[in-house]
Parts: structure tokens; sequence; C-alpha cells
């Protein structure tokens, strides 16, 4: 089958008697760009599950946020709508209460605005003006960091297990239980100095720690990650051209 031709619709002169033929080619071309109805979906009906540019992520101990980011803004379509933010947009503080239980997170289109807020429940059932957009646990105190999701992850996406920042030294092993249910494909292994580095504190990518020269550090399986620290003084926890140490803080992070 030939590509429906488009725009089928074609320029017409002031005074041209109106066909319903054009009529019916302008909206062939609104709706399905050009294609017959019966063979493609309308342009709000392939659109109607459309998100782009959405990401959750940690905001504080009981809050989360998507983030703007202006080369590629948060979209979504809610009930039809096309919302699109100008701004990083925050669950409201306090959203979260009772025990500990999964929270789902939703974008919410309010009328008068063509961005959206965000809100909360513990039903994942969409509401009207309301589109599902992630999940995070609630452990009654705080939303544990490592459990904000978001469904329509683009590009890597945050890390389905993280391990937060721990104290090590030279000559330990260190066992973390990932709870991922199969070995992940990807396990990142970074040393700060700090246990709560802020944004211009310098992350250093753990690959090798030193023995009696560098070697690689971690393994893995569909239960733990196993991540060694080395023997020789001073080095056995980073060894990287960029900073050494044999104490310091490691963070583990792993994707499914």
């Amino acid at each position: 089958m030939s590509a429906p031709v488009y725009p089928a619709s074609v320029d017409v002169s002031p005074g041209q008697p109106t066909a319903s033929t054009q009529y019916n080619n302008l909206r062939k071309d609104a709706l399905t760009l050009g294609a017959a109805p019966a063979d493609a979906r309308t342009l709000g009906q392939f659109f109607i599950r459309y998100i782009s540019g959405v990401r959750l992520e940690y905001l504080a101990t009981n809050r989360v946020r998507v983030p703007y980011v202006t080369t590629n803004p948060p979209s979504v379509m809610v009930n039809g709508y096309l919302c699109q933010a100008t701004a990083s947009v925050d669950l409201p503080a306090s959203s979260f209460s009772g025990g500990a239980a999964t929270w789902y997170i939703f974008a919410r289109r309010n009328a008068g605005s063509a961005s959206f807020t965000l809100e909360i429940n513990t039903s994942p059932v969409e509401g009207t003006d309301q589109r599902l957009i992630g999940q995070s646990y609630w452990d009654g105190s705080n939303v544990n960091a490592s459990s904000v999701y978001t469904y329509a992850v683009q590009g890597l996406g945050l890390p389905d297990y993280d391990s937060g920042f721990f104290a090590v030294a030279d000559s330990n092993t260190y066992t973390k239980a990932h709870n991922l249910g199969q070995a992940p494909r990807l396990v990142v292994l970074l040393h700060a100095t700090s246990s709560t580095p802020n944004s211009n504190d310098e992350l250093a990518l753990v690959n090798t720690v030193s023995i009696s020269y560098g070697v690689s550090n971690m393994s893995w399986n569909a239960t733990n990650i196993i991540a060694q620290s080395g023997t020789t003084a001073g080095y056995g926890t980073c060894l990287n051209i960029r900073r050494y140490s044999g104490s310091g803080y490691w963070r583990l992070q792993a994707w499914k």
C-alpha cells in the first residue's frame, strides 16, 4: 500500500466555492495526516498516552519532584489535554501520611493552566484529570529515596537500587542486598569524602582499588552486590587518577 498523500488538501483562491472534498481532505490532514480514517488512528488517539521529559526524583523526606530541563521540558497528556511544565514541579509538603506503604504519583491537570501539578494516592487507579507517572515507598516517616520510580523512564533513568552513602575503610568486604530479583545489568560504585556530598562535591568512580596494584573490586548476582576494598593502606577504597583514599564513603547504584 502506498503512503497517504500529505497534505491531501490544496490551496484555494478567494471566491472559489467550497467543495466537500476539500473540507474532507482538510479534516483528514488535521486528524490522520492525510490517511483514510480506516487506515490510521487520529492524532488525538495516537498521543493519548504521550509523555516526554517527565522524571521523578527524591526531593526531601516527604517530597518528590519532576525537575525542569529547558531542552526537554516535562510534557504529558492528561485526559486529552497537552500539559507542559515551565519550571520544576514539586509535590506539596506533608502529602504522605500514615503507615508504611507504596504510594502512587500522579500528574494532575488543572483547568486554566497548561502545566500540571503532582499528587499521590495509595491506589494506582487514575481519576479524572490524573495521569499515573510513578511510585515511591513511604516507610511511615520518610520517603525511601531509592524507591522513587518513574514509569516512563527515558534514557538510563534513576537506579533501581541505591545503597546511599556508607562508611568504608581499607581491607573490608561490603555485601549489599539489592532486592532486584535478578542480576543487575549495570552496577556503579562511587566514592565521596562526605556522607552527605552536595552538588559541588566531586564524586569519584571506583573501578579499581589497590592491593599491590590496581584490581577490580566488585561482583554481583541475583541477590547481592559485593564490593571489596583493597589491602594497601591509603589506597584501598579509591584508586582513581582524580583521588586515592583508604577511607571515605561508598555508594552503590544498580540498574535492572
